[in-house]
This record gives C-alpha cells, structure tokens and sequence, in this order.
C-alpha cells in the first residue's frame, strides 16, 4: 500500500470513527495504518478511548497494549491492563500480555505469577506453557523451565520455538552433545529456522567439527544474509584451515555489525598468526575500542605493539592491562621487553622481577 492510499484509508476510517459507525474490525485496521505511518501513540489512544464502550473487546485492549508496548510508554501500557483486569481477568491471555509487560519491564518475579495465572486458567495452551518456561529460565530455573518446554510441545508437536529453548537450555548447561539433539530436532521442525543453524554452528565449532559448523552458518547466512553472528561464526570455523577464506566471512560479520568486537578480534590473532603485526594491532584496536574491558585483545594489542617497535605504547597497553589484572605473569614479562627496548633496564628489571613474583604467586590479585 502507498503512502497516499494509506492517507486515503486513514480518512476514511477516521471519518466513519467520528461518526460514531466503526466497529471493532474497523478500529484495528485504522489502528494498522497509523502504525503503518509510525504514529503508534495516535492508534494506541484511539483504541483506548474505544474500550470505554459498554462492552470492551480483547482484541482491542491488547492492540492497544500492543500499540503502546511499540511506542515504548510501558506504564500506559501497564495501565490499561490494570484498568481492564476485572473485564479480561478470566483470559489467559490477559494474564500472558501482562506477564510479558513485566518481562520487558526486567520484573522476571512478577511476570512468573501472571503467567501462573495463565496455566491455571488454560493448562492446555501451548503458548502459555512456553511464556511460563521462558520466565523460568531467565529466573535460572533450567529443569522447571525445560519441563514447560516439554509440555508445550506435546500440546502443540511442531512447537520449533519451545524446541529451541530445550536446545539453548542444555546449551546454558554445558551440555553440549543434548544441545545439538534439541536444535536438530528444531530445523526437523522448522527447516528454514536461521536460529537454529546459528546455534549448531556454533556448537559443532566448539566440538571442533569445523566442516559441519561451516554448512549450519552459510545456511543460517542463507536464511538471513545479514547475521553478522552467522558469518562471524563462519570466519571462526575456517580460521585455521582456510584463513583467507576466513577473512572475508569477518569482513562481512562487521559489515552487518560494525560493532562485532569479536570479529576485529578473530580478524587481528588471524593477521598475528601471519607475522603482520601492524595489521593485527589495527584490528586489535578497533577492538579495544569497542569494548575497553576486553582484556585479551590488550593483550595482543600490547604484544602487536612490541612487536612492531612502538614499545612506548607497548608499556601504555601492558600497564593499562596490569591494572585490571596485576598477576599477570606473561604481561609483567613482556612489559620487561618493552622496558628493555626502551633501554630502560631499572624498570625493565623490576617488570622481570614483578613476573618472577606472579609465577610464584605472591602479587595480591
């Protein structure tokens, strides 16, 4: 639909409400259109000023929720659901659009009891079985929440997304070989699913099997050509068998992401790897940058720096990561390099002497 023929609906509509003649499918596609125009707070206080009729709709009332939600004004979201709790309480989904207001809200304790609420109205809905697993498992209750999966997936077989979180909760618990399990099980669900491929590529990558974990990421790239995860986890799974390969699944992870530390990192141990020291500190920078607490990226940043005679900024980037971590050995002992490059040999000979402590393990953490 065009900008003008959504202008044209929008009269329409607001003539017919004005007139008093909408009726409720009325209402949700005038609603439809301002959201279409991005004018999210006009359709939400539309839909509210509807509810006031004698007989207030759900469809309405969680529109307009729905509405405020986009528009990122909670409490008039959360107030509307307040308001209307004596006329919608016996809903399941009253309780569940409540439950999901908490969450968004960060209230993971409250949101829990609505969706009690939810399950004890309709112990038969699948999805409310699924939000109730989802607060669970952000509450770090894994075996209650992976209880709730289950249910929800023997009320509805092809639940892929209840699939899924069996898949990341096993994850989560380290257990990798299960995890695999749920998320194949998921694309055997749901074969076009970007998620789970992502997920397997990263597992089978860490299981060190670097061909399977490069066929689930060029298909979850496939699905979803912009996943700077998927292509980051690519460049990873071909680091050391095909780095120049690698590269270019980097290149284009931070072309989706230009915030990707992870890849500016991968991108500076592969040129590190090959010598190019001044190439590796650029990407080891960028890193830096982006995430200051990124200590192993100091790290070989400070080493890149030594490497490439820039020992004053060598002892900058150690003394920088000694602070945050003062028993590190290997830092004290290269900071001892830089020194000795610097031909400074009293500090030089106290960062050697600083390792020797660290080795022994008499620097206070």
């Amino acid at each position: 639909m065009t900008g003008r023929h959504i202008q044209e609906s929008i009269a329409d509509l607001e003539k017919r409400l004005t007139s008093g003649q909408i009726d409720r499918d009325g209402a949700l596609d005038l609603a439809a259109a301002y959201r279409l125009e991005g004018r999210l707070q006009d359709a939400a206080e539309m839909l509210a000023k509807l509810l006031e009729r004698p007989e207030p709709d759900w469809e309405i009332c969680r529109a307009c929720v729905e509405c405020y939600r986009e528009a990122d004004l909670m409490e008039e979201a959360v107030e509307i659901l307040n308001r209307w709790a004596a006329r919608f309480r016996d809903r399941a989904e009253f309780w569940m659009l409540r439950g999901l207001m908490l969450e968004l809200m960060g209230e993971w304790k409250a949101a829990l009891r609505e969706h009690d609420l939810a399950c004890q109205i309709a112990p038969h809905m699948a999805e409310a079985q699924y939000r109730h697993g989802i607060v669970l498992m952000q509450l770090g209750r894994y075996d209650e929440a992976r209880v709730d999966f289950v249910k929800a997936l023997k009320l509805r077989p092809n639940f892929a997304r209840a699939q899924m979180n069996i898949g990341l909760l096993y994850e989560a618990q380290g257990n990798v070989r299960d995890a695999i399990g749920a998320f194949e099980q998921a694309l055997r669900l749901d074969p076009q699913n970007a998620d789970a491929h992502l997920n397997l590529g990263a597992l089978y990558g860490e299981a060190g099997d670097s061909q399977r974990a490069l066929e689930h990421c060029e298909k979850a790239l496939e699905l979803d050509p912009t996943s700077s995860e998927a292509a980051y986890n690519a460049g990873l799974a071909l680091s050391d068998r095909d780095p120049d390969q690698a590269i270019r699944f980097l290149r284009r992870a931070i072309a989706s992401d230009p915030e990707n530390v992870d890849a500016y990192h991968r991108l500076g141990v592969i040129a590190q790897a090959r010598g190019r020291w001044e190439i590796a500190a650029g990407f080891f920078e960028k890193a830096v940058e982006r995430d200051p607490e990124r200590m192993d990226s100091l790290f070989a940043l400070a080493v890149c720096y030594g490497k490439s005679d820039r020992a004053k900024e060598a002892v900058a980037a150690f003394r920088k990561l000694l602070d945050h971590d003062p028993c590190n050995e290997k830092a004290w002992f290269y900071l001892g390099v830089a020194y000795d490059k610097l031909g400074d040999s009293e500090q030089a000979g106290a960062a050697y002497r600083k390792a020797d402590e660290a080795a022994a393990g008499r620097i206070d953490g």
